[in-house]
């Protein structure tokens, strides 16, 4: 961290450097202090797009979803086929609870990288808080057709037969 702090401090306008500290101090677990060296970094370059997802993501951890949520869509402007952003947009309105905006965007995640299993568990849970159960035990089943293995696979076998059981 000294390092970066160094390089901030005899450069204030280095972005990387601003970039590169607010991550050291995020990753620490001081998210709120990493913010401003976000916001300073986006300031001199605001189309890179690692500045905002940085900043987005920093809000996140904070529990400031609407600022993570504008944050990620802000990302996505300048980035539009990062999987990664996508599916953190998608937690993000979860977290508000705009669970239908939250299911688009897994969606689209899924679609960018159809190869990751917890997608699909993430998916099911917002179908659920939709009323959906089919679509959440079909989301399930495909989440353990990827991982039959996982540390979760049990309770989520039995989450779909609870899902598939007549009401």
């Amino acid at each position: 961290m000294e390092r970066y702090q160094r390089a901030v401090k005899s450069n204030p306008q280095d972005a990387d450097a601003l970039n590169n500290l607010g991550q050291v101090l995020a990753r620490a677990g001081q998210p709120a202090e990493a913010i401003p060296y976000f916001q300073r970094a986006l300031a001199l370059y605001p189309d890179v797009w690692t500045y905002r997802f940085n900043l987005a993501h920093a809000q996140g951890l904070l529990g400031n979803w609407r600022e993570a949520a504008d944050g990620y869509e802000s990302t996505l402007a300048v980035n539009p086929d990062d999987y990664v952003v996508h599916y953190n947009l998608a937690m993000a309105r979860h977290k508000l609870g705009d669970e239908a905006a939250a299911v688009a965007a897994y969606e689209k995640a899924i679609t960018l990288a159809p190869g990751e299993p917890s997608f699909r568990l993430s998916l099911g849970i917002s179908y659920e808080r939709l009323n959906r159960p089919a679509d959440a035990a079909k989301a399930y089943e495909e989440y353990l057709q990827m991982a039959p293995s996982a540390p979760d696979a049990a309770r989520v076998r039995a989450q779909i037969e609870g899902l598939r059981k007549p009401a």
